[in-house]
């Protein structure tokens, strides 16, 4: 089971003007930042592909989804005693928001699914796909995750413990997936597992390398800042490394404790 990439993006890595991503100037004042940035993110990703017209699959993925938008909610219901609400925070607030925002723009009327499963969101989101390529339904897909960080999650957190020493972070990043090996794949994915329990450096590398000549990134989604999809951010390094020559890398990730997650990035051919 494996699946190729084609392109991937990150929201740092977004140079187009938002207003081409986003034409619609009234969409774009209802969007709240992360809303905009991870669609943003995924026109981007898109954007120049060959046979995009072809996308036979949307599949996002958060641990928190869009905070400030159910806090927009939540206190609009107190405030308003529970009367005339304005229904757009709620609209935006569900998880499956960035998902449905992207088939909009694009006027696409394909498989569009949201995982929603703390750290573990991203890697079951590729792991989707790739049983979808595998069994045929699907060959070209756009797979993605975005989180964001408001002030009052940070101080709940803080109260938990959950940052003491840690910073915390937020962001969005997409990929695009095909079936087959093209001019334009920069890496195949070919291997997930979820470990029934941690695992070492050492381990990681006995288990899923195989050889001198691959590199480890272990819970190096740490150096983006604490979110639950932040090693979607580390796949991005992944592949920055296979197009440098590296012929594998592994990525291991175990945010705070949750049961581990392995996804295993290859050169092409």
């Amino acid at each position: 089971m494996k699946c190729y990439i084609d392109k991937i993006v990150t929201d740092k890595d977004v140079v187009t003007d938002i207003k081409q991503l986003i034409p619609d100037a009234g969409l774009r004042r209802r969007m709240s930042k992360v809303i905009k940035t991870a669609v943003a993110t995924a026109i981007e990703t898109i954007s120049g592909v060959e046979n995009i017209d072809g996308l036979d699959g949307i599949i996002t993925a958060t641990g928190w989804g869009c905070l400030t938008d159910s806090e927009r909610f939540l206190r609009n219901i107190i405030v308003d005693k529970e009367q005339l609400l304005n229904p757009t925070p709620f609209i935006q607030s569900t998880f499956n928001t960035v998902g449905g925002q992207i088939a909009l723009l694009r006027h696409n009327h394909c498989y569009n699914v949201t995982f929603v499963n703390r750290s573990h969101s991203f890697e079951d989101a590729l792991l989707d796909a790739m049983m979808r390529i595998e069994d045929g339904d699907s060959s070209n897909l756009l797979v993605g995750a975005f989180d964001e960080q408001t002030a009052s999650q940070h101080r709940i957190m803080e109260r938990m413990g959950t940052f003491r020493g840690v910073e915390d972070g937020e962001g969005s990043e997409f990929v695009h997936l095909k079936a087959e090996a093209s001019e334009y794949s920069l890496a195949q994915i070919s291997a997930i597992d979820f470990p029934a329990h941690t695992l070492s450096e050492q381990e990681c590398r006995t288990l899923y390398l195989s050889g001198d000549n691959g590199e480890l990134l272990y819970n190096s989604y740490r150096e983006f800042g604490l979110f639950p999809t932040a090693s979607a951010q580390t796949l991005a390094i992944a592949v920055e490394k296979i197009c440098q020559g590296a012929k594998e890398v592994v990525i291991y990730n175990e945010y705070f404790g949750a049961t581990s997650a392995v996804v295993k990035v290859q050169c092409v051919g």
